[in-house]
């Protein structure tokens, strides 16, 4: 028995010299040019680390530079709080160092194309958001790129909150969305692996509302801002990681619909057969009408009964979830929701002819929720 407490008195010696002598360092080391001299450190800043030399390989931009060089800054800061003892500060420091780095990686701009003569091709700059703008013209009507990304915000673990910087990327975002009013923005959630799956819908759907929530706070309308989680269902890169799970932790701003610009559609007679008006999305397995679009139909309703003699289809889709019985039964209810929404409005129903095509016209993947989402709608078309 006095061997056991000897030799307990001795472990408890050697562990309180050894607490002592590293303190709150927990066996760190240097990282980010700030000198320690623990033995290892926690894999945190290993992580950044990887993240960081990943971008530099895969990103070619100035905007990925300073990225990366914010990303460096950040994580020397990170080191110099853990040496100081603030784990939580540090953590949350190397958080923000690779959102930076992920943001670089991100950025890849599309390679100039091939041309039979170099010396004489016109030079080659990155596009922006503004420049797609400026392409994307129809029939004389300039607008966004359909499903088109503007802005992606991340979280960190089991976080819905924005954190200083995300805030300022929304900031950026502000008169862009207040600009294009006439258009629908998905404001998705999204979630890592980590948890159960209704957990990480409730979360998704969180992450999604604090986007919105902040844009309104801002004077964006939330009347062109739709919420939807898709909860941990679309990873955009592998959740094998700690870094892809950081990755997949996140909410995207992106374009969904939109109503075309008032002064085009002051005469739809000038518009050819198959021209699409309008597209409206719905939730799973729903016919009903989301506010948004309710809103977005309102508009549109006094520039229709402006063009009387223009004749409209109203077709009706699903994604491939179910039957093809039951995908056609659930299109002709969305289709007859829009219509039946129409002639409250004042529309003459002579004017307006319901079609069904249920999974068989998709405009997305039905590989991916996101895509699925984006087939569950109505298109309102003109038909003659």
């Amino acid at each position: 028995m006095r061997i056991n407490f000897f030799s307990a008195g001795i472990i408890y010696l050697a562990l309180l010299c050894l607490v002592l002598i590293i303190g709150c360092k927990s066996f760190q080391t240097s990282y980010f040019g700030v000198e320690d001299e623990a033995i290892t450190a926690p894999k945190e800043f290993n992580q950044t680390r990887l993240t960081i030399e990943s971008a530099k390989f895969s990103a070619d931009s100035l905007y990925a530079e300073k990225k990366i060089d914010e990303a460096m800054a950040l994580g020397e800061e990170a080191a110099i709080a853990y040496w100081k003892c603030f784990d939580q500060v540090a953590k949350d420091v190397l958080a923000l160092a690779q959102q930076s780095a992920y943001r670089a990686e991100l950025f890849h701009p599309q390679p100039p194309p091939p041309t039979a003569n170099r010396a004489n091709a016109t030079p080659w700059t990155p596009k922006t958001p503004e420049s797609m703008e400026s392409e994307a013209v129809y029939a004389g009507v300039i607008a966004l790129p359909p499903h088109m990304i503007i802005e992606t915000v991340y979280f960190g673990f089991d976080s819905y909150k924005l954190n200083p910087y995300e805030k300022s990327l929304l900031d950026n975002q502000v008169p862009v969305l207040k600009k294009h009013s006439d258009f629908v923005f998905e404001v998705a959630g999204h979630s890592d692996f980590a948890g159960p799956d209704s957990y990480n819908q409730i979360l998704s759907q969180k992450r999604a509302r604090s986007v919105i929530k902040y844009l309104s706070t801002n004077g964006v309308s939330d009347n062109h801002l739709y919420l939807i989680g898709y909860g941990e269902s679309d990873p955009f890169y592998s959740n094998d990681t700690f870094d892809g799970q950081a990755k997949n932790r996140r909410s995207e701003i992106r374009v969904t619909g939109s109503l075309l610009p008032e002064l085009a559609l002051k005469n739809l007679d000038t518009l050819p057969a198959g021209t699409t008006l309008e597209v409206i999305h719905f939730n799973h397995n729903k016919r009903k009408l989301l506010p948004v679009y309710q809103a977005l139909l309102d508009k549109a309703v006094p520039l229709i009964k402006g063009s009387p003699k223009v004749k409209l289809e109203i077709a009706g889709h699903s994604d491939n979830v179910g039957s093809k019985k039951k995908n056609l039964a659930l299109s002709l209810k969305r289709a007859s929701t829009v219509k039946d929404y129409l002639i409250a409005k004042g529309v003459s129903k002579n004017r307006l002819t319901t079609t069904v095509y249920a999974s068989d016209q998709p405009i997305a993947s039905n590989l991916s929720s996101i895509g699925k989402n984006l087939n569950r709608r109505v298109e309102i078309k003109v038909f003659e």
